[in-house]
């Protein structure tokens, strides 16, 4: 008896994106890297945006301001970093967005 193999790009919700596709950890969306703004722990400790994704560590990626909000209200960049990221400022992290 032969059991059926999942084939690649059969899931139904798969996105067909050319390159890396990431997750949001404010919404749980799922997009190409390229429309999402990756945050790393930088090296004093504190998250910054990673705009040209050069930074080494850890990476979470972000789609939007209001996920911002999202993210810091679920600990979810916490959880991301794996609790590397020390205290997270909000109001630090909203300057890095711009």
């Amino acid at each position: 008896m032969r059991r059926e193999t999942k084939r690649p790009g059969t899931h139904p919700t798969e996105i067909t994106a050319s390159g890396p596709v990431r997750t949001c950890v404010g919404c749980g969306s799922r997009k190409a890297q390229a429309e999402l703004t990756r945050f790393v722990v930088g090296p004093q400790g504190g998250v910054v945006a990673d705009r040209r994704r050069r930074l080494p560590g850890r990476g979470a990626y972000l789609c939007g301001a209001g996920c911002l909000t999202a993210a810091l209200k679920r600990k979810a960049l916490g959880r991301a970093f794996r609790g590397k990221a020390g205290q997270l400022d909000p109001s630090a992290l909203g300057q890095a967005w711009e």
